[in-house]
């Protein structure tokens, strides 16, 4: 995300929704047994995974990035529930 000097709420509007979806992601990672790093690492890797999908979308114009994301994500949780701790 790009900052904009004349408007810096919005840089921190955004940081505080992406905040909120990692702590959601987190606290549903640790209610499946991941540790807490673990769970927060996952949560980044799912938020920045989906945004940056989002502007593959929009540059190459087709749905597939979000496709690939989407299934990429799947796999890599499904193994990391399957062997938590």
């Amino acid at each position: 995300m790009e900052t904009n000097d004349e408007a810096p709420h919005l840089a921190q509007s955004a940081g505080a929704v992406f905040a909120g979806w990692q702590e959601a992601f987190t606290a549903r990672f640790r209610r499946h047994g991941l540790p807490e790093e673990r769970s927060r690492r996952l949560a980044a890797l799912v938020v920045a995974a989906e945004e940056g999908a989002v502007v593959l979308c929009r540059a190459q114009q087709s749905i597939a990035p979000m496709e690939a994301v989407a299934a990429e994500i799947h796999d890599v949780l499904t193994l990391a529930l399957s062997i938590r701790p």
